[in-house]
């Protein structure tokens, strides 16, 4: 039986954010140091993530079905709704001989737990027909891991090519305590002075000279890792997760992430490791955005957040800690246990690293399919995630949703779409979306939600889709 694997090209310039996911383009991984055949336990974590061609299978069509749902435990989610997302391909194999794909779904934000669950772990699920086919979900920690470890041995590298910044960064790293100052000046110095880095980089690499990164005895304050910990899956992924932390977990692991990745472009560029790279692969905005609910306009997401929010650590819970506010501020966790040399070394860091508005998480559901020769398949993937909030008036709550990785299939059909709200509800679409909002159908007796339909109107990009905030609260308190 001839089967051809269909591998997209991965760069780990990685990580990852964004999209909602269908439409998961196929994609290959790049095997560092041999044959793609030769499958091993960390196979799948390639040094690179980005999608690539499909040429011989068709996507016939995707219908898209997007439902705005209540909230089974609104206590831990300040009542924002809970999405449920099915996305159903219909691919036709069309050739005389068997493909197996590798795929990769990105999923913008994060993916609902049960949290009384036996077993808690993220709601998602892969099916060929009514055979439910094994994935693996590559976690927005665990992309974070990945690019710093790819950072960490860049940065490593790139030192050892130059004996005399290795010599002044390994002074630092051995100075005894009153000569520690007099080390760092020097590296300074010599990165301003010979290497010709700004101040504000160069006093990045002083302060990661001076740090020394191991695992972090805790998740860092920014993800609520607790539940994928407890997952039995992907023991090399869940590692990745705490890893090449150290004191850096007190400033949150998307700007520790930034920090280094940072620090790796400038010692070899070509061997980038920005987390905004994988967002430009698969097309998606790697900025924050929503669509206004008045004008249907994409424009950049709002937030209202207390003015001290750098000063108190987030809390365990959805409603309390949003990732994407806390990667954009310089928050620094009070009660790390950290020395107060590395609290000063966090302090530089947070003071002179660019402030760059990303970071929307992304994981990755990864799994794999033979599409038999000359066959049709139905192909479904389904999630649950909650809505994030838009707190510009009306204030809203959105669903963002990355189309883009259907362009990188030779043939891709139709894209429906069909989305559901509580009747009562306004509701607001961006305009690639292809809803017509005079065509709504509503199910069921009096009181029943109101359906949207649409197509798409292009293959490229991401659509947002939005709930009026303060209707949809009043809605859920009077079905209680």
């Amino acid at each position: 039986m001839n089967r051809k694997k269909v591998i997209v090209m991965i760069l780990l310039i990685v990580l990852i954010t964004g999209s909602v996911f269908p439409n998961g383009g196929p994609f290959v991984i790049k095997y560092p140091g041999g044959d793609p055949a030769a499958k091993g336990v960390l196979a799948r974590i390639g040094q690179d993530l980005k999608p690539g061609k499909e040429t011989n299978l068709r996507v016939v069509k995707e219908e898209l079905r997007i439902a705005f749902n209540k909230d089974p435990f609104p206590i831990q989610s300040n009542n924002a709704p809970l999405v449920d997302v099915i996305a159903e391909y219909t691919i036709e194999n069309p050739v005389q001989k068997d493909i197996e794909v590798d795929f990769g779904f990105p999923i913008l934000r994060g993916i609902y737990t049960d949290p009384l669950s036996m077993m808690p772990k993220p709601e998602v699920n892969v099916k060929l027909g009514k055979d439910t086919v094994q994935s693996t979900i590559i976690s927005n920690s665990a992309i974070y891991g990945i690019i710093r470890q790819r950072a960490r041995k860049i940065i490593q590298e790139g030192i050892l090519r130059n004996e005399e910044f290795l010599t002044l960064v390994e002074s630092v790293r051995n100075a005894e305590k009153n000569k520690k100052e007099a080390s760092r000046n020097k590296l300074n110095s010599y990165l301003i002075d010979t290497m010709k880095w700004s101040r504000q980089d160069a006093a990045l690499m002083v302060e990661y000279a001076s740090l020394e990164l191991g695992i972090p005895k805790s998740p860092p304050p920014d993800r609520l890792s607790f539940f994928m910990l407890m997952l039995p899956g992907d023991k090399e992924l869940n590692e990745l997760t705490n890893a090449n932390l150290g004191p850096l977990s007190a400033i949150g692991e998307q700007k520790a992430t930034q920090f280094l990745a940072r620090l790796a472009s400038l010692l070899n560029p070509e061997e980038s490791v920005a987390y905004e790279d994988i967002f430009n692969a698969w097309g998606g905005d790697v900025r924050e955005q929503s669509v206004d609910l008045l004008t249907g306009k994409v424009r950049p997401r709002e937030i209202t957040v207390a003015s001290d929010i750098s000063e108190k650590p987030p809390q365990f819970s959805l409603a309390a800690s949003d990732p994407t506010i806390y990667a954009r501020v310089d928050y620094l966790d009070p009660s790390a246990k950290i020395t107060d040399t590395d609290k000063e070394c966090c302090k530089n860091i947070l003071k002179n690293l660019p402030v760059i508005f990303t970071f929307a998480p992304m994981n990755i559901l990864y799994y794999k399919v033979v599409f038999p020769a000359d066959s049709t398949q139905t192909l479904t993937v389904s999630y649950k995630q909650y809505a994030y909030s838009d707190t510009r008036s009306p204030e809203s709550f959105q669903v963002a949703y990355v189309v883009h990785p259907a362009s990188f299939w030779k043939d891709f059909g139709p894209i429906n779409l069909e989305v559901t709200v509580p009747e009562g509800v306004r509701f607001k679409a961006s305009e690639n979306a292809g809803i017509k909002e005079d065509v709504v159908k509503t199910e069921f007796k009096s009181g029943g939600p109101n359906i949207f339909f649409g197509s798409l109107k292009s293959k490229t990009g991401e659509i947002y889709l939005a709930v009026d905030a303060n209707q949809w609260k009043e809605t859920v308190s009077k079905k209680k």
